[in-house]
């Protein structure tokens, strides 16, 4: 089976009387390694400062219907695929969802890595091993 991955960026656009805080992105990624683990896709979330970075891979369909799923929630405005490709391997085959939450360093990657020109969209595998190098670099148990 081919690998297809998607890595995607959204504001998050929850109730904006609300704090975006940890716990609702916690929430969030709870239900994202549940259905992603018993459907077989693996990935990495990035949250920092009102914005998502998300990784997906594994069989295309399923990649597709979770993306959509994504698209379609409330919770995410201003949707955009950075890159959507076959892989030769999972960049993420350790986590059914990866997580790097807000963090200085987090920030600084937004504003000095690829993803801070976000409408250049960096070429795909260069966005997903600079997504793994900040997993590895965060402490992210084995989900």
């Amino acid at each position: 089976m081919s690998i297809y991955s998607l890595v995607y960026s959204s504001n998050a656009s929850l109730d904006p009387a609300a704090t975006i805080n940890i716990a609702m992105v916690e929430d969030i990624l709870a239900k994202a390694r549940g259905h992603n683990a018993a459907i077989g896709v693996t990935g990495a979330l990035l949250f920092t400062e009102g914005r998502f970075v998300q990784a997906l891979e594994g069989g295309r369909d399923q990649v597709r219907a979770t993306f959509e799923r994504i698209r379609t929630d409330p919770r995410h405005s201003d949707v955009d695929i950075l890159s959507s490709q076959l892989a030769d391997r999972r960049r993420f085959k350790e986590w059914s969802m990866a997580f790097v939450g807000d963090s200085e360093e987090l920030r600084d990657h937004f504003r000095d890595a690829p993803l801070a020109a976000l409408g250049a969209k960096p070429a795909g595998d260069a966005l997903l091993d600079f997504m793994l190098e900040l997993v590895r670099n965060a402490d992210n148990p084995d989900n």
